[in-house]
């Protein structure tokens, strides 16, 4: 299920009135629903309730149909207000208990890319009795949720529209019910503490990658090349004479030779140089391509950045680091999208 919510905050076009009444209810709920831990119960206090436009409709119903049955002394119209009346009070009691007492547990937004809409996964866990009609509310509209119950709850995520790179941290979000009669609506903010991290997006920009060293295996390293002592192993026709291991022949009659190994050669190493000719964010966008294009081909590759450079690796941890310096050049840890 794929839910979303609309803020509070500034829309493009408000006047300055509604701008002002936005400012001072964002200060309002600053105070009162600051950020908190990535489990968040809903209690008493923390509920708001409020008629609907049905529900200021069916309340001006009940005010004509009182007028009108002391107006003509009608038993009949007093017994259908007040049979009306009690519904509606009913009604409110277990809109009010349809959200008390509910659970909600946050999941760290999964990472995702530029120009993709960031996922909030939350898991809504209620105590008896089941509960019905209950909406999310964030960053891209409203969709219901499955009815959570005791032994079964409910799994959704809240989509947001496209961020930049960075850090992103979910804004305040709204769950809301208008069960069972649609006359009321109850709703509560959370703002969960959990953030994520937004890629670059991974875009080719034509570049071709840097050229991979050639590895130069064991045994025969090329001139110049740093040598590490490898073992031993059986002497082959043309090996050279000054590799064979005279001490281990002298101990075991076995014509043994010397084996050495280079360092580590023919991994890729993208480098922020090799796409001077593009743009700032063209050339994250370049790197951030290269990197995923050579972790689903198994490589080995590596990174170097003006403010860091990654040794060559490869695996989702090592890509996940790569991309994360990607995501935060020139950003820093505390920024958020």
């Amino acid at each position: 299920m794929r839910l979303g919510l609309p803020g509070i905050g500034a829309v493009p076009g408000m006047t300055p009135l509604r701008r002002l009444r936005s400012a001072i209810a964002e200060r309002w709920l600053d105070r009162r629903v600051p950020r908190e831990s990535a489990r968040i119960r809903l209690h008493r206090r923390r509920l708001f309730i409020l008629p609907t436009p049905l529900g200021y409709t069916f309340a001006a119903t009940l005010a004509l149909l009182l007028l009108g049955a002391l107006n003509y002394g009608a038993s009949l119209g007093f017994a259908v207000t007040f049979l009306l009346a009690g519904s509606g009070a009913l009604a409110m009691i277990h809109t009010y208990r349809n959200l008390e007492g509910l659970e909600l547990t946050f999941s760290p937004p999964p990472a995702a890319f530029a120009g993709e809409r960031p996922r909030l996964p939350v898991r809504l866990r209620a105590d008896a009795p089941q509960r019905w009609g209950i909406a999310l509310e964030g960053g891209d509209g409203r969709a219901p949720v499955t009815a959570p119950a005791p032994e079964a709850p409910a799994d959704a995520e809240f989509r947001f529209p496209p961020r930049p790179r960075g850090r992103f941290r979910p804004p305040r979000l709204r769950v809301c019910t208008e069960w069972p009669f649609g006359l009321l609506r109850v709703w509560s903010w959370v703002w969960p503490d959990v953030g994520g991290i937004v890629y670059p997006a991974c875009l080719d920009h034509g570049l071709p990658p840097p050229e991979r060293p050639a590895s130069t295996g064991i045994d025969r390293p090329s001139a110049g090349a740093e040598e590490d002592f490898a073992g031993l192993r059986a002497y082959q026709p043309g090996d050279s004479p000054r590799r064979i291991s005279w001490t281990a022949f002298a101990r075991t009659d076995d014509l043994l030779v010397k084996a050495f190994e280079s360092a580590p050669a023919g991994d890729y190493r993208f480098d922020w140089d090799d796409t001077a000719p593009l743009q700032p964010e063209e050339r994250l966008e370049q790197l951030c391509f290269w990197v995923v294009r050579a972790e689903r081909a198994g490589l080995r590759y590596g990174l170097a950045l003006p403010d860091q450079r990654i040794d060559p690796g490869t695996g989702p941890a090592h890509r996940a680091r790569c991309l994360e310096a990607l995501a935060l050049l020139g950003i820093g840890e505390d920024a958020t999208a």
